[in-house]
């Protein structure tokens, strides 16, 4: 990325975290490309605890990010603008990812076994001493270390339609 992309991209992330706190939201991530004529700029944004984003959220970020971009002459007047959540299955990495999916389901693979598994589940409760803290489905409660932690990530879960006679409901 040059200079200027990188630029334009500390602008508009400096732009969407200065509206996103009235909206109850987070920025999580800018990302700016430019291929030849064609410009986007995709900002991803979160919601601490549950439920996390929604479609209204990023309709909200997307009407008053773009005549905030607009109104700056920052960008083309023809440009791409996409808000969007970082998904369900983004790597929980940094302090700030565990801040925001605190009080979510989480899933986490450690390479040492943890109350006898590998593959573990259940509520994420935040970060104590370099370790997250999780409540796991049994009802223990564990400090794993960021070194024995191989993945964690929010908990997808899909629920089904309950049919009843030949109607979904």
């Amino acid at each position: 990325m040059s200079a200027s992309e990188e630029r334009i991209r500390s602008e508009v992330r400096r732009l969407a975290e200065t509206l996103a706190p009235a909206l109850g939201l987070e920025v999580v991530e800018v990302v700016f490309h430019r291929a030849g004529r064609f410009t986007q700029v995709r900002v991803d944004i979160d919601r601490p605890g549950t439920p996390g984003v929604t479609l209204e959220d990023c309709q909200r970020m997307t009407e008053a990010l773009g005549p905030a971009l607009d109104a700056t002459e920052l960008l083309e007047p023809r440009y791409n603008l996409e808000v969007s959540s970082p998904g369900l299955d983004r790597p929980i990495r940094t302090e700030d990812d565990v801040r925001r999916n605190r009080g979510r389901r989480v899933e986490v693979d450690v390479a040492t076994p943890v109350a006898g598994s590998r593959h573990l589940t259940g509520e994420l409760l935040g970060m104590a001493e370099g370790a997250l803290h999780v409540l796991l489905d049994g009802g223990e409660k564990v400090l794993l270390p960021r070194e024995n932690v191989v993945l964690a990530r929010q908990e997808i879960t899909v629920s089904r339609a309950k049919e009843r006679g030949n109607r979904v409901v």
